[in-house]
């Protein structure tokens, strides 16, 4: 998750990893956010926006690969092993989190 600082206009001013005073939680479908980080030119924003966007797709294709199991278009043992761990491990923690009704949501461990 991503977190905005923003000036006396309200304008976004820097953006942060890591909550803090004056920053509030933001996400990288903020269309604000996204001009903003664009904008900047500098290589580490651009970085930034890549590894959000990367968190997404994680989900993305974990969903992806359940379904194409469900339907045995795919077998898990088609995957490597080290995939099927990967798979195994993620998929294992997300319901443990929904389990122990932590309040996390499965976006916020992506």
């Amino acid at each position: 998750m991503l977190y905005a600082e923003r000036d006396s206009q309200g304008r976004i001013i820097a953006v942060h990893r890591d909550p803090g005073e004056g920053r509030e939680r933001t996400s990288i479908s903020d269309q604000e956010l996204r001009e903003f980080l664009t904008s900047e030119g500098d290589r580490g924003t651009y970085e930034l926006l890549l590894q959000e966007a990367d968190k997404k797709m994680i989900r993305v294709l974990d969903d992806l690969i359940e379904v194409l199991v469900r339907k045995n278009i795919i077998m898990l043992t088609d995957l490597p092993e080290e995939a099927r761990e990967k798979l195994g491990t993620r998929k294992e923690v997300r319901r443990k989190l929904q389990e122990n009704g932590t309040g996390i949501t499965v976006d916020d461990i992506l």
